[in-house]
This record gives structure tokens, sequence and C-alpha cells, in this order.
């Protein structure tokens, strides 16, 4: 399986975790998280919602100066473990091309034993968010 580069360091980083070293880095990516660019706030109607998490889950994407494609995402402060798992897919998947995206195996995070640390709602959520990253991306063909 390839995986873009600064995805397949993240999925390396924590297949070599412990579980409490998985929960300790997934609450760092959810501090990292970054919030929805001012330019969007207004635009949640134009925003994918991602029904597959229990959080209100919302993207928008648009062209990089590279040609790569920049995903943002808005979620509610209150959710940290989903806000960690969103901000692992920005930081591994942001500025990829659509064809990177799309090419991403809805299971390349099985190495990560993510199970360890969340419940099996959380991985749905997290399939869920890349599902519609790649619908987004496919958008932008």
């Amino acid at each position: 399986m390839s995986l873009p580069t600064k995805l397949q360091e993240i999925v390396d980083d924590f297949a070599s975790m412990t579980r409490e070293e998985k929960l300790e880095t997934l609450i760092a990516y959810a501090e990292s998280f970054l919030p929805l660019p001012e330019r969007f706030k207004d635009q949640r109607d134009k925003m994918e919602a991602v029904p597959e998490c229990m959080t209100p889950v919302f993207l928008i994407s648009e062209k990089g100066p590279n040609g790569g494609i920049i995903f943002y995402a808005d979620i509610p402060p209150q959710s940290p473990t989903v806000r960690g798992l969103a901000s692992i897919l920005l930081n591994g998947i942001n500025g990829c091309t659509a064809e990177e995206v799309i090419s991403i195996p809805a299971d390349f995070y099985l190495p990560m034993n993510l199970q360890e640390a969340i419940s099996g709602q959380r991985l749905n959520g997290f399939v869920g968010v890349l599902a519609h990253m790649k619908h987004l991306a496919v958008t932008m063909l």
C-alpha cells in the first residue's frame, strides 16, 4: 500500500506506540487542530457534512498554490477525539493531488492499531471523514 509520505509517517508513528502514547498523541493532534478560516465560516451550506460521525463534522476544500488540495474541517472544540482524528487526516493529506487522495485505501489506518485507544464508532467516523475527503477530491478533478 502506497500512501502519501506525510500520512505514511503518521501511520508508522502510531504503529510503534503504546495505547497510552496513542491517546496522548491523539490529544496533541486535537490541540493542533486549526480553526476553520474566516472566509469559510458563513459557508456551512456549501460544506460536505460527514453523517458517519456522531459529532457534527463539516469539510470544505480548495486548490492549494501548488495544485494540491487543501482541506479544512469544522468540528466543535468539545470533541477532542474527533478533532484529533481529523487532524491526522488533514496533516497527512493536505497538499496531495486529487489522485493521491482518491487512491488512499479506506483501511489505511489498520497498522496504527487505533482500536487499542478508541472505539469502533470513532473509527467508523474516521473512515467516514476520509470517504468525504475523497468525494471532495473527485469534484476537483
